[in-house]
């Protein structure tokens, strides 16, 4: 049986994977803001594996999946699903395609400001609108660390309350993403572990556009 794929991570209602982690309230202050502005400001691009855990609200595990990303300045993005259910999720800053391999099936849709708002698009976006889409906190360290293995670690919860998700955990390792961890509306928790990340690499933007071959379905959703 598939579940939701990735683009619960847009506002689609895709996909996706993780497990609950609880952290001590901080306050919101304007130095988590500007730490994980500092932390974001000099990528221009960014590429690496991931793994990804998807867990119920009771801590059940649902699935597990691994794959490649690839995302670049301004909203450029490449989520690629590997596995059994391979899919793959192209956005080029304008439009989303999401490609079923299975069904042999693609759907493209314009990218509004909703969707551009969502966590993974944070990363290719102006810095300077975060607090105007999220509300940011720093989370603590606890023994050194937070989230699983991270150094520095913060909180998004979304301004807009119609969105996808509930909250998004981000961690960085050597200024570096490490995890992500996300609560979906259904209380569905998806984990993410990157590995082999790459900073301001040259990606050509040929990466970030899809062109379906031949028999594949298009499903155009404006």
């Amino acid at each position: 049986m598939k579940i939701k794929r990735l683009l619960a991570v847009f506002n689609f209602a895709l996909l996706l994977c993780l497990s609950q982690s609880i952290f001590a309230e901080t306050t919101v202050t304007t130095t988590g803001v500007a730490e994980l502005k500092a932390l974001l400001v000099h990528i221009s691009s960014l590429q690496g594996n991931f793994q990804q855990v998807i867990k119920s609200e009771a801590g059940r595990q649902l699935q597990s999946c691994t794959g490649k990303m690839w995302l670049k300045k301004p909203g450029q993005f490449r989520w690629e699903i590997l596995g059994n259910e391979p899919r793959l999720i192209v956005a080029d800053g304008k439009k989303v395609w999401d490609y079923d391999k299975d069904l042999e099936q693609v759907t493209i849709q314009k990218l509004n400001k909703a969707q551009t708002a969502a966590p993974i698009f944070f990363l290719t976006g102006d810095v300077n609108s975060l607090d105007a889409d999220f509300k940011i906190k720093k989370l603590p360290l606890v023994d050194g660390h937070c989230l699983k293995n991270s150094e520095s670690c913060f909180e998004l919860h979304p301004k807009n309350s119609e969105g996808s998700f509930q909250w998004i955990k981000i961690g960085f390792k050597a200024k570096t993403l490490n995890e992500m961890e996300l609560l979906d509306q259904l209380g569905q928790v998806s984990v993410f572990s990157f590995k082999q990340v790459q900073l301001n690499a040259n990606i050509p933007d040929s990466q970030f556009h899809f062109m379906p071959s031949k028999g594949v379905d298009v499903l155009t959703n404006d």
